[in-house]
């Protein structure tokens, strides 16, 4: 498969320099959290979509003894992610289109990549698909916590997780459309707010930030948008219906 997206705000050097490899908020510590509600024996085969620089692969594979693979559609970003561990597993590839087969899979982790995903509801198919019954989906993203604003982020100009957020009505209202039982729904934003500000204090202010990131449109050009969505964070743990 040939990379021919356009390449994202996670890409820019200068959110990796603040973030470091994990490049979300709450980084592991929420990954942890979340395999905390999964019942996940040694070897269960996991992927991780979206894996850009392959932290959380790495993790599941060497600290859980997961049999796990990485997806990701930059090739720059799976570069990355070689360089930081020779052996890993990673496939290039779309949320949209899973290179694997049906009910192959006993956990499906997507951390802040939903929201940049071309179709959320295929993508939510395609992770029930790939999962067998009684399997887990992991999901931590930006949510819009006004309701009534969520749709004003749709018209952000820029390649990022806020344009793509949406409510926790609407999200889970997606997961269980396609098949999911919901297990948990935890809010985060306090660690959105953390990385925030740790942009603020790397980069003298959230323009320059965008400005170091090289995006032509910042975001904090339409404030207003912003600013009524109450954008937050979220981890979210769903179950595919059916008995394993």
């Amino acid at each position: 498969m040939s990379d021919t997206h356009t390449p994202s705000l996670y890409e820019s050097p200068a959110l990796q320099a603040v973030t470091g490899p994990a490049l979300r908020p709450g980084g592991l510590d929420l990954t942890r959290r979340a395999l905390a509600f999964c019942d996940l024996p040694a070897e269960a085969r996991v992927v991780d979509i979206g894996c850009g620089t392959g932290v959380t692969v790495h993790y599941l594979r060497r600290h859980r003894r997961l049999k796990a693979f990485g997806l990701d559609r930059s090739s720059g970003m799976l570069g990355q992610a070689r360089q930081r561990d020779p052996g890993v597993p990673l496939i290039q590839g779309d949320a949209n289109c899973l290179p694997f087969g049906d009910r192959r899979l006993s956990a499906v982790m997507c951390e802040c990549v939903l929201s940049l995903v071309e179709d959320t509801d295929v993508a939510l198919h395609e992770f029930c698909r790939v999962l067998a019954p009684g399997g887990f989906l992991v999901l931590a993203d930006v949510y819009a916590r006004a309701p009534d604003h969520a749709e004003g982020l749709t018209s952000l100009p820029v390649a990022c997780c806020l344009k793509g957020a949406r409510s926790r009505d609407e999200l889970v209202g997606r997961m269980q459309r396609s098949g999911f039982t919901l297990l948990a729904w935890e809010d985060h934003s306090e660690a959105l707010k953390r990385l925030a500000a740790q942009l603020v204090f790397a980069c003298g202010s959230l323009q320059a930030f965008w400005g170091a990131a090289d995006a032509c449109t910042p975001v904090n050009a339409y404030p207003s948008a912003v600013q009524r969505a109450r954008p937050g964070y979220f981890l979210a743990v769903a179950r595919k219906e059916g008995i394993p």
